[in-house]
This record gives C-alpha cells, sequence and structure tokens, in this order.
C-alpha cells in the first residue's frame, strides 16, 4: 500500500508536466536551437542541478547528520523526480533515510527545505539590488529587494526565538493525542536552530547566489537564441531575479501563475514583445521541469529501486514521525507534504519548493 502511494505520487509528477508543460510550443523553440546553443543549455541545466544538490548536501552537515556529501547530492536529484507537483521537494528529505540506516531521520533533514528557501530569498533580494543597479533602474524599485530581506531577517528571529517552539510545545504536551509528537518536534527544532546559524545562512546563501546565477544564464540562452534583441547578462539578471521575488512571494505549485507572468512581463518591460516574452518564459518553465524530472527519473531508478519495489533487508530503520513545525510552510513545497513511503516496515504519516 505505501509504494501505491508512491507509484500515485510519481504518476501525478508525470500528469502534471503533461497538464503544465507546452509541448507545442517546447519542441517549436528547441527545433529552433542550434546544436550549440543546446548543448550549452543542457550543460548550465546539469551543473545548475547539481549545485542545488551540493547546497541540500550542504545544509544537511551543516546539521550534523551522518551523511556524506555524495549521498546528500543524490538524494536531491532523485527528489526531483516529483519536481512538478506541490510538495515534490520533500522527497529530497525522504532520501535521506536511504543513506542512513536509521541514523538519519526525515524530520532531521526536513528543516533544510526551510533554511533553503531563507537563502534564496536573501540572495534574489542580493541580486535584484545589483541588476537594478548595473541597469540604471529608477532608485524606487530598490525597495521591492529590501522588503524581500526585511522579512527574510524577521522569518529568521521568529524561527530562532524559543518562545514559539516553548508555547507550542506546551500546547502540544497538553492534549493527548499530540503529545506523543512533543520529541518529534524537538528533535526538528534542534536541527533547525544548527541550520539557522549566521554561518550556516552565509554558506547556504553563497550557494543560492550560484544557482541564481547559472538560472539567469539560462534566461539568456533562451532569449538570445529565440529574438533577434537578445539581453546582456546585466539584463538577464534583472528579469530573471524579479521574477524570482514574485514566486518566492506568491508561492504557487511550481512557480505557475507568479513566476511565468512575472517572467513575461520583465522581458516585455526590458523590450521584448509581448508575445514573443510568453513564448520565452513557457519555455524556460517546460524545459527546466522537464529536465529535472528526468535527471530525477533516472536518479531514483539507478540508486533508490527500493523506494519503488519491495527489497529485503536485514536491517531496517524504525518508523519516523512527521513534525507539527512543517504545517503551513507552502512556499518551501511543505504545506500539505506527506511522509514519504519507506522502506518495508516504515509507516505512512502526513507532514507540515529555485
Amino acid at each position: 500500500m505505501k509504494r501505491l502511494v508512491f507509484f500515485v505520487a510519481i504518476l501525478a509528477s508525470v500528469l502534471a508536466i503533461a497538464v503544465l508543460t507546452d509541448l507545442r510550443a517546447l519542441m517549436t523553440a528547441l527545433l529552433s536551437l542550434s546544436a550549440g546553443t543546446a548543448l550549452s543549455l543542457l550543460i548550465v541545466l546539469l551543473a545548475n542541478e547539481i549545485l542545488k544538490g551540493l547546497r541540500w548536501a550542504f545544509y544537511l552537515r551543516a546539521a550534523h547528520l551522518d551523511i556524506r556529501v555524495i549521498d546528500g547530492l543524490t538524494s536531491y536529484l532523485a527528489a526531483q523526480a516529483a519536481t512538478a507537483i506541490p510538495g515534490g521537494s520533500v522527497l529530497s528529505a525522504r532520501l535521506v533515510e536511504e543513506h542512513a540506516r536509521g541514523r538519519v531521520r526525515m524530520r532531521q533533514a526536513a528543516p533544510g527545505l526551510i533554511v533553503q528557501m531563507f537563502g534564496d530569498l536573501l540572495a534574489v533580494s542580493v541580486l535584484a539590488t545589483a541588476a537594478i543597479l548595473l541597469t540604471e533602474q529608477r532608485p524606487v524599485q530598490l525597495l521591492i529587494p529590501a522588503l524581500a530581506a526585511v522579512i527574510t531577517t524577521v522569518l529568521i528571529a521568529v524561527f530562532r526565538s524559543e518562545r514559539p517552539a516553548e508555547w507550542l510545545l506546551r500546547a502540544m504536551s497538553q492534549r493527548r493525542i499530540t503529545r506523543r509528537l512533543v520529541p518529534t518536534e524537538e528533535d526538528f527544532r534542534i536541527h533547525l536552530k544548527r541550520m539557522l546559524r549566521s554561518g550556516v545562512l552565509t554558506g547556504g546563501t553563497v550557494f543560492s547566489v550560484g544557482t541564481t546565477l547559472l538560472s539567469v544564464t539560462v534566461v539568456c540562452i533562451l532569449v538570445n537564441a529565440l529574438t533577434v534583441r537578445g539581453v546582456v547578462f546585466a539584463e538577464g539578471l534583472y528579469v530573471h531575479s524579479f521574477s524570482m521575488l514574485a514566486h518566492l512571494f506568491v508561492p504557487t505549485p511550481g512557480g505557475i501563475g507568479a513566476s511565468d507572468a512575472s517572467l513575461a512581463g520583465m522581458l516585455n518591460y526590458i523590450g521584448i514583445g509581448l508575445g514573443r516574452a510568453t513564448f520565452i518564459a513557457l519555455t524556460y518553465r517546460s524545459v527546466g521541469v522537464l529536465f529535472r524530472t528526468a535527471i530525477g527519473m533516472v536518479t531514483l531508478l539507478a540508486l533508490y529501486p527500493s523506494v519503488l519495489v519491495e527489497v529485503r533487508r536485514g536491517e531496517q530503520p524504525a518508523p519516523a514521525r512527521s513534525s507539527p513545525a512543517l504545517i503551513g510552510l507552502g512556499s518551501a513545497g511543505l504545506a500539505t507534504a506527506s511522509e514519504l513511503p519507506a522502506p518495508a516496515g516504515e509507516s505512512l504519516v502526513t507532514g507540515g519548493e529555485d
């Protein structure tokens, strides 16, 4: 039954790709690219996913979890198989358990998804500020990344504070239904605090700056290949950073709607026609989703077959429980996420997304 749920999730991801991807526009765009441009695009996309995987491994190691960097990288890459469905990023935390043999639980890895969101916001705020200055935009636009940085700083302070955690634990301990989850919540918070240290946030933000710059490179490749006008890198940085701010502040599944409309609007703002800008925005999203899903499926089938089919093992890890602190974190892909099926013997528990 557990693996049936997992297969349904993967099937939902495939169906989501079919619905969310404009295959006709994608094929038209890809066929118009030269061989050299297409190869450059694939190399940058692969480099971006590897860097994101290293960022995930960095957060896991920063929380003092017993996992190798290569295992953190592959757990991220395999999780991209579910990139097209809301909450699919939680799979990366679940797959960490496959390497730990019971030494690491999903609740200990999941805080990395929250801290990753903070790093993305800080990185995009810095890059948006730089882009505004480089492209000589109106100074009033600096208020947008400044507001994003302030909101992120406040959220970090709230998550670091002991008072909200103490109130939550006290409320949970007073009810019989939630009392048994108190140790799980405490474990989650311990690892979250480790990841929220200044040094970890700084390192994670540097990783996010790198992944954002690679994403900007993808945008520039597509715009320069599909338009006569083209863009310079500073313009691509301006366009992409503002579309990312829209995506992070309006957390729609996969960025559909907010991110696409913002990217098309920003391209139109700098002089790309609206029709062509919309075409590029849809192509950018489609290429990204298909590439991440493909690399995720390959990694999942090659390195994590026990998640899909039952494999006899000598020792199985103890059942994991989800953390209530995951509730409501939709922008990190945790709003309605389920603790995905583990190897035989584990229980299915529901928990609380560049």
